[in-house]
């Protein structure tokens, strides 16, 4: 577990690239719904590798910044947490999907959190730390934003979208927000936990001294 603990994110990577070979050898082969989320999936894989490993210093801002936290190192987030939350979200939530491509309402909903990681990386964060970049954005920019309109234009042209999957995707990508990553944050949260993040994912975020 201290292994997965410490390197989810590092193999999450090896994970996207072994995807990416995937889909560059056998791309003709793929229908293009599913070619879509596979690359969705990959989205989540750098977005997650980005926040935690390099630049790797979205816990510290996280902790500190959004939550102005004494123990920025290990509270409210912590790698347990992180780890727990953001595996459940990239295997569960992003990759069951890609085995009911034509359930659209289950791919729709990573898609708006694709979209709504601008919201929460491109405004909201940017704006607390006044900076132009935070660890996360680029994979939001060139990564779950021009995917996602890919996939919106492709379930539109093809009419694969109903109303009803508008809504219900809508509804199920709210409810996924709040229990994964509002509540879960809050449920997993310990003030004296051991697992602290390094110095590193901390950045210019650590304890005050």
């Amino acid at each position: 577990m201290d292994f997965l603990r410490k390197y989810w994110q590092d193999l999450g990577l090896i994970v996207a690239v072994l995807v990416g070979i995937y889909l560059l050898t056998e791309w003709g082969a793929i229908p293009a719904t599913e070619r879509l989320l596979w690359l969705s999936f990959i989205a989540i894989l750098v977005h997650q590798f980005e926040e935690y490993r390099w630049p790797g210093y979205f816990p510290g801002l996280f902790n500190r910044l959004i939550f102005k936290s004494d123990h920025p190192e290990r509270y409210p987030l912590n790698t347990q947490s992180a780890m727990i939350i953001n595996l459940v979200i990239a295997y569960l939530f992003y990759l069951v999907p890609v085995f009911f491509p034509s359930v659209v309402w289950l791919g729709l909903a990573p898609i708006f959190m694709g979209f709504f990681q601008f919201i929460w990386h491109g405004i909201f964060a940017n704006r607390l730390a006044k900076t132009i970049y935070n660890p996360g954005l680029f994979a939001v920019m060139f990564l779950h934003i021009p995917i996602g309109v890919w996939y919106i234009q492709h379930i539109i042209s093809t009419d694969m979208a109903t109303t009803l999957d508008w809504i219900v995707g809508t509804l199920y990508f709210i409810v996924a927000v709040y229990i994964l990553i509002v509540k879960g944050n809050m449920w997993l949260k310990n003030e004296n936990s051991r697992y602290a993040f390094s110095r590193k994912q901390l950045g210019a975020y650590g304890p005050k001294s």
